[in-house]
This record gives structure tokens, sequence and C-alpha cells, in this order.
């Protein structure tokens, strides 16, 4: 061979080499979207949970989409159609999965240890689940309640003890509350899905249902109960003028800044706006009271809500993208904190946990398995006698300060799971039987 024709190739195939190698190093990209990322409030601990995976996963890359969220969901849409969709979203389960938007996540969740599985109940993993395929990772929730301003109340001469229970009280409530620029409430009427939870919270109030019971027809508009509730919930704004102007672009952030300002005294919704009230005004830090939703039936029921990590059908990089909605360094422990029974501790054994034996159980069994958990940095006890809601949240807060105490606290229960327990302690049971048998 020619010595330069040979020069040349080996050149080449250095130049191939290196640029291959330089490719292999490149980290995946995964784009993640969720409805609030644009809010202040999340802002650090979003920015932190990234920094920490990336820093314990060096070969993916998280990269946020910043969505506002009334356009949250629509711009899924368009770039699930376009097949350009992030990898990694938290949306309306059912009705992505119908639209074939979402990844079937099965084949991950049956690869965890059951140890891992088992801190999710059947009842928390239906959330997340279409036509029994398990579509998201259920990661937070919360039930809707009348949130209300503890000073406006009392300002208006009204008991905060005894807030309304009908909607005939609510209204009365809300002619005190109304006046100088202010108003009692805000009537959702913005396109998102805190518009439809908190109708439908009003509907079941008045004995009303918007579905059937299979929940394949809409029957909201042939209820009478459900269009006198829709009519009182929309005469708020206009009959009973207490509700905030502009109802029709009215959404979860507006009814929220209305609240954090003082304009309006009370608001439907979760904890979570809490959260967000104070973030935009600290000033309202304890200054709000929760109530049961007033009611026109007894026992009427409230709205809880799910959120899961879903990964989207046009995901180019899933197995990256699951590893992000555990929200895991690899091969490493999980990141969320449970509470658990101590004798249930095939529960905690997989995730950091909170333990609270029960102090009648025979022998003292369970503090007995709780401390051992504990002596190995997987979980946290808190005898029965010294447990309030008090001490369980500044436990909480002090283990939530920093992400990389749970992640610790996980990976050591992690080490400690025994997914196959119950198997090896009957297998021995039986081969004793066995022994004495013979």
């Amino acid at each position: 061979m020619n010595r330069s024709i040979g020069s040349l190739i080996a050149v080449a195939v250095a130049a191939l080499a290196w640029s291959v190698g330089a490719a292999a190093q490149q980290p995946i990209v995964v784009q993640w979207q969720t409805a609030n990322l644009t809010e202040s409030q999340y802002e650090p601990v979003w920015k932190q949970t990234i920094a920490e995976f990336e820093a314990a996963n060096p070969g993916i890359k998280v990269e946020p989409v910043l969505v506002a969220r009334k356009d949250h969901w629509t711009k899924f849409v368009a770039a699930s159609q376009a097949r350009k969709a992030p990898c990694i979203v938290s949306v309306d389960v059912t009705t992505a999965a119908y639209n074939g938007y979402l990844m079937p996540l099965d084949k991950y969740w049956n690869a965890e240890p059951a140890a891992f599985r088992s801190a999710w109940s059947d009842a928390m993993l239906s959330s997340a689940k279409w036509k029994g395929q398990l579509y998201g990772l259920p990661i937070w929730g919360g039930t809707y309640a009348e949130i209300y301003n503890r000073d406006l109340v009392v300002k208006a001469g009204l008991d905060p003890n005894k807030p309304p229970q009908t909607f005939d009280e609510y209204v009365a409530w809300g002619k005190k509350l109304t006046g100088n620029d202010r108003w009692a409430t805000a009537v959702l009427g913005g396109k998102t899905d805190t518009t439809t939870r908190v109708l439908l919270m009003w509907i079941w109030a008045n004995g009303g249902e918007a579905f059937n019971a299979d929940m394949t027809e809409a029957t909201f508009a042939k209820n009478p109960r459900s269009l006198e509730a829709i009519k009182f919930y929309l005469g708020l704004a206009d009959k009973s003028a207490i509700a905030a102007p502009a109802p029709t672009t009215t959404n979860y952030l507006e009814q929220t800044n209305l609240y954090a300002q003082g304009k309006i005294a009370t608001m439907r919704n979760a904890y979570w706006a809490i959260a967000k009230v104070v973030g935009d005004n600290p000033a309202m830090a304890g200054k709000s009271f929760v109530a049961p939703p007033p009611a026109n039936v007894p026992n009427a029921p409230t709205l809880s809500t799910v959120t899961a990590s879903s990964i989207s059908a046009s995901c180019q990089h899933p197995d990256a993208a699951w590893k992000w909605a555990l929200g895991l360094p690899v091969e490493e422990g999980d990141s969320r904190i449970g509470t658990a029974a101590a004798g249930s501790v095939e529960i905690a054994a997989g995730v950091g946990a909170v333990l609270v034996p029960f102090p009648a159980a025979v022998d003292d069994h369970q503090t007995h398995n709780a401390q051992y958990l504990v002596k190995e940095g997987a979980a946290v006890l808190i005898a029965d006698r010294d447990l309030t809601a008090e001490r369980l949240c500044d436990e909480l807060q002090r283990l939530c300060a920093g992400r990389g105490k749970l992640l610790a606290m996980a990976e050591r229960a992690r080490k400690l799971a025994m997914p196959q327990a119950a198997e090896e302690l009957a297998r021995a049971c039986l081969d004793m039987a066995a022994r004495e048998a013979a």
C-alpha cells in the first residue's frame, strides 16, 4: 500500500474514532414539562432536584420546558401530535393515554423491587392507569377544600370557627366579605383542569352527578340538581355579586393572585395553592384557615387529585426518562419518604420512612422492628405517645429540608430490603414441618 494513502486512512480512522468517542460522551437529554415550572415558589425546588439528579447521573441531562399553566395541555397535545413531546410530562393520564400520547410503563414498574412497589397502594396506582395498564408514577396529590383569609373573615365580623355549611350560608358570608374593591371569592371559568375540579365539587355538593356510573357519558345536562348547582356557582358572579369580575378568564393563577393580594377572601383549592399564595406574598403565612366546602346534601364528597410522572409515547430515551421519573440516582435508593406502621417493615424497606409503632403490639415487637431500621439509618421513629401533628410536621420539614437526607435514608433502606422475605419464611416453615413429620 502506498505510504501516503495508508497515512490518510490512519488519520481518517483516528478522526472517526474521536468523533464516535466524543458522541458517546455527550449526555442524553430528556425534556421535562409540568404545569407549574414557571411558578416562582417551585423554581428553587426543581432546579435543586435537577442539579442533584444530574450529579448522580452524569450521562443524563434534564431540560425543563417552561410553559405557562394555561398553555400546558395544549402545548403538550401539539407536541405529541408532531411526535416531539417532552419525554417526561405530568398531564391528565386518562385523556393522554386514550389519545395515544403516553407510553405504558408496566415493563419498568414490574422491574422495580417488590419492596419499592409496595409503597404505592393499589388505589393510588389506579389513578395512573388506563385500561389496566400503568401510564404514570403517582408523585403527589391533594384534597380540595374551601380556604379562607382569616383576617378578612374576622374583619367582616364573622366567626372562623363557624364557616358556612350550606349554599345559602355561603352567599350570606360572601355578601359580608364583599365591598371596597374586594370580593368574597372568584368563579373559575378558564380552560384549565382546576375549573373542572371546582365545578364538579359544586355539583356533588348539591347532590348532582356529572357522569354516568362507568364514566362513559356526561350526564350533567339532564340532571336537575347538577344544572341547579352550575347556575348557583355561575350566579356568584352576577346574581349574588360576590365574585371577582372576569370569570371567563380566571384560572388557578388568577385565583391565587387575587387571594394573595387580599382581593378575595376565599378560594376553592388544595394545599399547593396556599404555598403559592405565601410565595407570592410572604405576609400571608399563617393567615389562612381551611374548612369543608358548603353543601346542600349530607356527606357530600369533595375532590382529591393525584398527579403522576408519565413518559410520552414519542420519547427517544425512555430508560433515562424512567430514572428521572423515579427521582433516583443510578442504582441507588428512592427519594421519597413515606409513613408506615412499624409492623409492616416491608413497606419501609426500599424507601425512607417515619415509623410510629403500635405500643400495644405483642412484646412491643413493632418498636423493635423500627429500632433496627433507625439504627441502620433507614428510618425515623416517633413513639405513639409523642405523636402530634406538630411533631410529625417538624420531622417531615427537617427531612425534606435537604433531598440528600432522603436519598441517604432510601439507599440504606434499599440495601436492607428483603423483597422475598415472605417466601423465604414460608419455605423455612415448610422445611421445619417436613423435618418434624419425618
